[in-house]
């Protein structure tokens, strides 16, 4: 056994133990934890944001932003952690009459979890990020696998954490940042060894579908399956239907230019797909798009890898049969710059070519053109799981196209009415994951206090003294959380 694994196998040991000191912990303490790394965070100097733009060529504005939402999603995630929101505890009283015995529940963490740091966020769903945040607010050590593409970025946030877990006195198992792509002298990859670990009970990550589908396997054919939470990618289709096009058809079209080419395309709900009946009103809004399309500069993606895979996959689908492209940026680019693109297919060419249905990521998009609604609401029964299916239209639209609704309610995570999909707001109400292929599990979230629930698992307790039982469950109430207790709301702080 050569240094390196000897080095990962002594990190998943001492996270291992590291649960066990979680497990004793509160979800006052741990919340505590969470709100002082989110101040960790904050007060990260320029340092940070320089060497993220170094790394990844986001601009500083948006570096700024993505540092701010990282922030408050620590404290957000904390404050839901400790209004005990994730115990779910749940207790029925013992009744001498009847005999029934005294059984109380709450949620616990499942153990030590294996974060992937995400290309495109190198805050917010990276080393310090989202998932990160939710496992420890579970109860969960975690081990991040840092992303390539911004090493020394994730190096930075990773000794934030580290700096909290010294200032607390907790054991140094409960973070752990590993780097480097296998292990040193072998072909084994570090991500797939780390899933594969005994002692690992869980996984989170975000990329492509090839990775996570890769962990998603190697996770189910464990002595011990454990769960991979893996946002995978999505296309994001617009719908947009008659009475909308024909009213706002220009604007319509500017707003799905700005959406398709925010961040350049470089996120999973850029918007893909375009989906409409011919008429007057798409030919408006083809013209209009390609007018907005060809004011937009090429702009600097993330890395060479993610930069390759566009041009690859833009090329794939433009030669594809019956393909046309009908909206191209107007500037040339250079090597690591991705030219937004925009091309044209039949819908009955789109239902025939899987291909056409495959993400780019990147800006670029497929606009599709329907003889008639049959063949829209065609297109909505073959699409695959989405992250997102975006409803152009009017009340009236809604209406007249029930069957398309109702439809892609079993296709993804979250449809909006109007609006674009891009700006995936941290709030208890969002949805971010979707149907297979878009997640390998649509029960859940990785963005939202909600994500918290991932890492959880429920344990009962029948007919145990007061004394042995978690806060969670005592009589007393200690943490003054909401509980079920015989079926009702309680507030109380005692029972």
């Amino acid at each position: 056994m050569n240094q390196s694994q000897v080095y990962l196998d002594e990190r998943i040991r001492i996270a291992a133990e590291a649960f066990q000191f979680l497990k004793s912990t509160t979800i006052a303490q741990r919340a505590a934890f969470m709100h002082a790394v989110a101040t960790e965070i904050e007060g990260l100097g320029p340092e940070l944001l320089e060497t993220a733009h170094a790394e990844t060529a986001l601009p500083l504005p948006r570096l700024t932003g993505e540092k701010a939402r990282t922030v408050g999603q620590w404290r957000s995630y904390a404050n839901a952690v400790a209004m005990g929101i994730y115990t779910e505890a749940r207790i029925d009283l013992a009744n001498t009459e009847t005999g029934k015995s005294d059984i109380r529940k709450f949620n616990l963490g499942i153990g030590p979890v294996v974060v992937f740091g995400a290309s495109n966020f190198p805050f917010a769903f990276s080393t310090a990020g989202g998932d990160t945040a939710s496992a420890i607010g579970a109860g969960c050590p975690v081990i991040v696998k840092g992303h390539s593409g911004h090493s020394q970025t994730s190096t930075i946030m990773a000794d934030a954490i580290a700096t909290v877990i010294k200032e607390f006195g907790w054991p140094e198992g409960v973070f752990s940042h590993i780097l480097g792509a296998h292990i040193e002298g072998t072909d084994t990859k570090i991500g797939a060894y780390l899933t594969a670990h005994p002692l690992v009970k869980a996984v989170g990550f975000t990329g492509s579908y090839w990775g996570g589908k890769a962990l998603f396997d190697i996770a189910n054919q464990r002595e011990e399956p454990i769960p991979v939470f893996a946002e995978m990618g999505s296309i994001n289709p617009v719908f947009a239907f008659t009475h909308l096009l024909t009213d706002r058809a220009e604007d319509l079209a500017k707003e799905y230019a700005a959406s398709l080419t925010l961040g350049v395309g470089q996120f999973c709900t850029n918007p893909g797909v375009f989906i409409a009946v011919k008429g007057d009103a798409l030919e408006r809004f083809k013209k209009a798009l390609a007018s907005a399309i060809a004011t937009i500069a090429p702009g600097t993606m993330l890395n060479e890898g993610i930069y390759e895979h566009f041009e690859k996959n833009k090329i794939t689908l433009s030669s594809q049969h019956a393909v046309a492209v009908i909206a191209e940026s107007s500037v040339e680019s250079t090597r690591g710059q991705g030219r937004p693109r925009i091309i044209r297919t039949s819908a009955s060419n789109f239902l025939k070519n899987q291909v056409l249905s495959e993400e780019v990521f990147g800006p670029f998009a497929v606009l599709v053109e329907a003889e008639n609604d049959d063949e829209v609401l065609a297109i909505a029964q073959q699409l695959k799981g989405q992250l997102t299916i975006t409803i152009a239209g009017t009340k009236e639209d809604v209406q007249e196209h029930l069957e398309v609704f109702n439809v892609v309610k079993d296709k993804a995570g979250r449809i909006l009415f109007n609006g674009m999909p891009t700006g995936v707001e941290v709030v208890y109400a969002m949805q971010h994951g979707g149907p297979f292929p878009s997640c390998t599990d649509p029960r859940f979230t990785s963005v939202g206090p909600d994500a918290v629930k991932r890492f959880v698992r429920p344990l009962s307790f029948q007919n145990w003294p007061d004394e042995f039982l978690p806060e969670e469950l005592k009589n007393e109430n200690p943490l003054g959380i909401a509980r079920i207790v015989d079926g009702a709301v309680v507030t109380t702080t005692s029972i």
